[in-house]
């Protein structure tokens, strides 16, 4: 038997990853080797589902453990070779997860299958921490945009931020810190209508739509405002805004 196991941790609940895992038609949202997945029935024991990987090769696989926000273990043979995968979901201290995908493959192949099919694992992980963490980076934004919290944004955005405003204007850190200290600029109402996360990449990208309802200089406005955001994890974990670029949406 050959074995792998390959494993994130991540500030997401186990909830919030399940809900990831469940959704199967979603899995190439965050995993950038499926070209196409189709779940031919309820994500319960004994249903099975298709995957289109790149080259297009189509595998055939059965789930046959689900174990609602713990793990849940997929079956696939291919030339006789039994492959099982099972994904792990462990709550640790301080509110972390874990999650783990651990491998078993049986057959007359299995050392030349097993570094093929975990080869890109990491990687998925990655991008599947990416995707769970970015929309919480994005509603701690907005309720530090909403409150004006200096010492808050201060954290978010990175000291590199490249912030080029609706107008055109490019806005430095300190300027838009400055903005929401002295008052100038104050936020009522911050409402996310969309967002959109590609989580693949190293520096995860959101487009977000923004409805704002505020003040600027004393005069009042309100904007609906699409922003596209580049995230970087910065060496203490935390996601920081290092690019942000807002359009007016007419």
């Amino acid at each position: 038997m050959w074995t792998h196991v390959s494993s994130i941790e991540t500030s997401a609940t186990p909830a919030q990853v399940w809900a990831l895992f469940s959704d199967v038609a979603g899995w190439k949202r965050w995993n950038a080797g499926i070209v196409n997945i189709e779940l031919h029935g309820p994500f319960a024991e004994g249903t099975s589902f298709t995957m289109q990987v790149p080259g297009d090769d189509v595998f055939t696989s059965t789930l046959r453990t689900v174990r609602e926000n713990q793990e849940f273990t997929d079956e696939t043979v291919v030339d006789g070779n039994r492959v099982l995968v099972s994904h792990r979901i462990e709550a640790l201290p301080a509110g972390r997860t874990r999650v783990s995908y651990s491998t078993e493959i049986t057959g007359p192949q299995e050392a030349e299958f097993g570094p093929m099919v975990v080869g890109d694992f990491p990687e998925v992980l990655g991008a599947l921490k990416r995707h769970l963490e970015i929309p919480a980076a994005e509603e701690r934004l907005r309720l530090a945009m909403l409150a004006s919290d200096v010492q808050e944004l201060d954290q978010i955005l990175a000291d590199d931020l490249l912030f080029t405003n609706h107008m055109g204007q490019i806005v430095s850190k300190p300027q838009d810190l400055e903005l929401h200290r002295s008052g100038t600029l104050r936020f009522r109402s911050v409402e996310t209508v969309e967002l959109q996360v590609l989580g693949n990449a190293a520096l995860p990208m959101t487009s977000i739509c923004v409805k704002l309802d505020g003040s600027y200089g004393g005069q009042d406005f309100e904007a609906l405002l699409r922003f596209t955001r580049i995230w970087r994890q910065a060496d203490n974990g935390q996601w920081q805004l290092v690019v942000v670029h807002s359009s007016a949406v007419v």
